[in-house]
């Protein structure tokens, strides 16, 4: 009986496995859930607030659930519930559209029963995005089904140079460099032109220095990860501060787009990161 017990927990802890992320001042718990469709790590501050703004962050080119601790737990620090959603389990590539919506309406469908006795009872709002290939396939799913997301949070995604035109409010962070073959003019700058509503870019300033990669940038594509990205590294560590100015920017975004009143001035925050704001008809 022993033996059997053993071998059931093992397997439970398969599809479910839970944890704490500490990301400078802020802490977040997490889980884990892998399903047919995808495999998710859900981020949740505790308690949470009965009702909760639920972000949706598809993953990157090569990249999985567990590659973005450090970004989910400033965000969730709000009391926000992040899901970074790896769409295509064990595919490098990362960009299918279809399976970015079907993984997103399991989450949507099933979320509320994964946050039992966390507090957050009611989702308010659906906030959908992605980084890189992941921003990519959620532009595409976003614009091709009405009524999926209340708005749209993307990190430099990929290219967005013809993706569907998205009519929901959005934000974007993205780089006013070139890196990781990710084109700047046609990764976060093409995605917040394709935007028809409320509107907002973070463009992160081109600053090179000096590290164990040489002269190199150090704000780039991978930066919103936890330890870089495959075959693309500038060999430095993200500053903890470059998190919480795009925590921070998401959080008033929220609060401009869903509880007050939409303004360059309501959407602005002040940032360590040196940043240049863009929203509505500017024009970066």
């Amino acid at each position: 009986m022993k033996q059997f017990t053993r071998f059931a927990t093992i397997a439970a802890m398969v599809c479910l496995t839970v944890g704490l992320v500490l990301s400078g001042s802020a802490q977040a718990n997490y889980f884990d859930k892998t399903t047919s469709l995808g495999q998710y790590r859900v981020y949740y501050k505790s308690p949470s607030p009965a009702a909760c703004e639920a972000f949706v962050i598809g993953v990157g080119t090569a990249m999985s659930r567990d590659g973005y601790d450090n970004l989910a737990a400033a965000i969730s620090s709000y009391g926000y519930v992040v899901v970074i959603m790896d769409h295509q389990p064990g595919s490098m590539t990362k960009t299918d559209a279809g399976k970015y919506k079907n993984c997103a309406v399991e989450v949507q469908n099933n979320i509320l029963g994964w946050l039992s006795g966390t507090g957050c009872t009611h989702i308010a709002h659906w906030i959908l995005g992605g980084h890189s290939a992941g921003g990519q396939a959620a532009q595409n799913a976003v614009s091709g089904n009405p009524g999926l997301a209340e708005a749209v949070f993307s990190i430099d995604p990929y290219d967005c140079s013809s993706t569907g035109a998205v009519n929901v409010p959005a934000l974007y962070w993205g780089f006013n460099v070139t890196t990781c073959f990710v084109t700047k003019e046609n990764a976060a700058r093409a995605a917040y032109y394709g935007s028809l509503s409320e509107r907002a870019f973070y463009r992160v300033a081109s600053v090179y220095s000096w590290g164990p990669c040489g002269y190199s940038p150090k704000y780039f594509h991978c930066s919103f990860t936890d330890s870089d990205c495959p075959a693309c590294t500038n060999c430095m560590t993200t500053p903890s501060y470059f998190f919480t100015d795009v925590a921070n920017s998401v959080n008033k975004f929220i609060n401009a787009t869903f509880y007050g009143t939409w303004s360059k001035a309501n959407v602005a925050v002040s940032t360590t990161t040196p940043t240049q704001l863009f929203v509505d008809s500017d024009a970066p």
